[in-house]
């Protein structure tokens, strides 16, 4: 939702452009840490597809989805290119799939983190309206959001690949997941929108509750 910030009456029009532009980089940017984790933990499980492939790099073209960077800007919701990985290559197939689809959600979460302890330490020091803090905020909430997405156990998040490790392959669950995740996305946001149309709860305030609690919380434990 990018774009309703241009017709923000908070914001003059130099600084609407310079906050849409300035989430756009920030997007663009935890998409590429977050897919060069995975590379990384693939090449160091033994596959080297994705040096081969060109994608073990901080070229954002080479992991960029258009369609995915176009609804972020319209919808606030994207997703960039799959790494290009072989699993049959790595020297233990089932810890090598735990470590790319863990690496790429824990990079998210150590750069939200990051940013926290980061307001945190500016926050006595600099004034609210420090163009900072919505530096900072952006990089917290767009990781934040990448983070709880993955963890979502259906086809093809992280979170889904990360507990079937520990099924067997001919597992009827994984097959059935794979085969319907289209259906099983479209019918998770119908029952969604259902909940949100009869009891009036927004899950979208819930959810970015959670973004924001799961950042604070260690720090406040700390």
């Amino acid at each position: 939702m990018l774009f309703s910030i241009l017709t923000n009456e908070n914001y003059t029009r130099l600084e609407a452009i310079a906050v849409f532009f300035t989430g756009m980089f920030i997007f663009v940017a935890s998409l590429m840490v977050r897919r060069l984790a995975q590379a990384g933990s693939a090449y160091i499980m033994g596959d080297k597809t994705p040096k081969e492939t060109g994608t073990f790099t901080l070229n954002p073209f080479k992991h960029l989805d258009p369609v995915g960077f176009v609804c972020f800007l319209l919808f606030g919701i994207g997703w960039s290119k799959h790494v290009p990985i072989n699993p049959m290559n790595f020297k233990k197939y089932r810890a090598g799939t735990r470590l790319v689809s863990f690496s790429g959600m824990l990079s998210n979460f150590l750069l939200g983190l990051a940013s926290a302890i980061t307001y945190f330490i500016c926050k006595d020091f600099l004034p609210e309206t420090s163009f900072l803090f919505i530096v900072l905020d952006y990089i917290m909430i767009i990781n934040g959001f990448l983070v709880m997405f993955n963890i979502i156990p259906i086809f093809p998040f992280d979170g889904f690949t990360f507990i079937t490790s520990f099924m067997r392959s001919d597992n009827k669950f994984i097959h059935y997941s794979v085969k319907n995740s289209m259906k099983i996305l479209f019918t998770t946001l119908i029952v969604v929108l259902i909940i949100e149309i009869f009891t009036g709860f927004n899950l979208l305030d819930w959810f970015l509750s959670l973004v924001y609690g799961y950042i604070y919380l260690p720090i406040a434990l700390i």
